[in-house]
């Protein structure tokens, strides 16, 4: 008969949780830019695979970082859909007239996942992938 003990509950428990923890994803990085090579400015990159959505900020230099709360929580292995959302840019607003004017800074298809054409797989090696967009038309 076998003896059951909290240290023998222990040990299996905290091997699966070193294994979990332990093998995170590193944060995807990447630039978002114009085929000229300038960067977008603002905005947000949504990863969508369906199930679940991450989102990364676009830095004034054009970069963006998946998966910055705590080490190695960069974005699950899979295949997204990706988008971008809030690129745009606000325009002088003297009459203080709700909501203020705006402009977009890409092409209207970066919107949605539906339209944007953008699609990434994502496997445990890859720590890097940029974004190549359209000015509005």
């Amino acid at each position: 008969m076998a003896i059951i003990t909290k240290r023998t509950c222990f040990f299996p428990l905290f091997f699966i949780i070193f294994f979990i923890v332990g093998c995170g994803q590193p944060p995807l990085k990447g630039n978002v830019t114009f085929e000229d090579g300038s960067p977008l400015t603002s905005g947000m990159v949504v990863f969508d695979n369906g199930a679940s959505m991450s989102r990364a900020p676009i830095q004034s230099d054009g970069t963006f970082i998946v998966g910055t709360n705590k080490e190695k929580d960069g974005i699950s292995p899979g295949t997204y859909r990706v988008y971008i959302t809030g690129a745009i840019e606000m325009l002088d607003n003297p009459s203080g007239r709700f909501p203020a004017p705006s402009r977009p800074l890409i092409h209207s298809k970066y919107s949605s996942a539906d339209t944007s054409g953008l699609s990434v797989t994502i496997d445990k090696s890859m720590s890097e992938w940029n974004i190549t967009v359209e000015p509005p038309k």
